[in-house]
């Protein structure tokens, strides 16, 4: 809700993403992108809001899309790469399980 407090905020569509927040239930996402249970892989977006990471990063131009979309591959390699450049944890388990 970080950007729908302010932007479009009378939508039918934000108006049901902040009944969830504010019930404290997460939200059925359609996943745009999504790993193989064999990669054993967790992501949670909170982490990366909180380090700055900006939604553009994985996402390309949010402000002119109406839904989400994917613009990058998001492969171990285009992580762990983004890990060093914000002086994130590399371990294993930040990201594996």
């Amino acid at each position: 809700m970080i950007c729908h407090d302010a932007i479009a905020k009378s939508r039918p569509t934000i108006l049901k993403v902040a009944d969830y927040q504010k019930r404290g239930v997460d939200i059925p996402w359609q996943r745009v992108y999504g790993y193989p249970n064999t990669a054993h892989v967790r992501f949670n977006h909170a982490p990366h809001l909180r380090a700055g990471v900006d939604c553009s990063t994985c996402h390309g131009n949010v402000a002119n899309q109406t839904v989400a979309e994917r613009a990058v591959d998001l492969t171990m390699g285009f992580c762990v790469n983004c890990h060093k450049a914000k002086q994130a944890s590399n371990d294993c388990l930040t990201c594996h399980f």
